[in-house]
């Protein structure tokens, strides 16, 4: 998660004449997931966590948070829903700011327009990262698909095979270029061995168990034909810097804390 923006006594003070101060008592929330971002807040004693909901509605703390952090800034710059919740921990004290009214204090701190222009653009920078990722992600899981309808038997560990990349393009909707980055980081994982591109065939010989841990890693559940229904959008051709983990395949905050 990209960490907050911390602010000095200095600028709180300067703050003060643009927020309005509120309190909140441990166990509630200042921020609630999925709601629109229309205030800004800053902490001004106390603490909270930061908490994301995960696949069963159960609330996770990814981050704990306290004096002069700036909370909730990129949905309102971004005019998005919040991405996370806010739960005070400690009981807790912030000024609350409209966006009109955050906005008109910070245009005249030259030093933290700086530096909020910063964390936003890093933000959005790991943001992109996560959807980048979680195409190639479901990219895997479609070619992975294809290799496995080769298997002839549960009991097969490896054979050789033949597909058609032509076939899997028009079923997929994915392009040549994405599906032949598919194959070839399957190749280097050691799933696809001898591999190789002949006109529109794909061929080699496939390691069943590699590719089951392979796509099972990547956020595979057995259900064959579930991402060759509703192809996702195409991610850019170029290799994201590291492997989608299963925790990848459900972003736990993909912008700022409370945002």
């Amino acid at each position: 998660m990209s960490q907050t923006t911390v602010v000095g006594s200095e600028v709180t003070k300067f703050l003060f004449d643009y927020g309005r101060k509120q309190r909140f008592s441990v166990g509630s929330y200042m921020i609630r997931e999925g709601q629109l971002a229309r205030n800004v807040f800053v902490i001004l004693e106390g603490e909270a966590e930061i908490v994301k909901a995960d696949e069963n509605g159960n609330d996770k703390v990814v981050a704990k948070v306290g004096k002069g952090t700036i909370l909730g800034e990129m949905g309102v710059f971004m005019d998005q829903p919040r991405t996370t919740s806010v739960r005070i921990s400690q009981e807790l004290t912030a000024l609350e700011f409209t966006a009109e009214s955050f906005t008109s204090a910070v245009i005249k701190l030259p030093d933290l327009s700086l530096r909020l222009l910063k964390s936003l653009s890093n933000k959005l920078s790991e943001s992109n990262e996560v959807i980048v990722g979680l195409g190639y992600a479901q990219s895997m899981l479609m070619c992975g698909m294809y290799v496995l309808d080769t298997r002839p038997s549960q009991t097969e560990k490896e054979t050789s095979i033949t597909l058609s990349m032509q076939q899997i393009c028009e079923e997929t909707g994915l392009d040549k270029q994405l599906v032949r980055n598919c194959f070839e980081r399957f190749n280097r994982r050691g799933v696809m061995m001898g591999l190789g591109f002949q006109g529109s065939s794909i061929t080699g010989k496939a390691n069943y168990p590699k590719l089951m841990r392979l796509l099972k890693s990547v956020g595979y559940t057995g259900k064959k034909d579930a991402f060759r229904a509703a192809p996702a959008e195409t991610p850019a051709a170029e290799e994201p810097a590291a492997e989608a983990s299963p925790q990848a395949a459900v972003p736990a905050a993909p912008g700022a804390a409370g945002e």
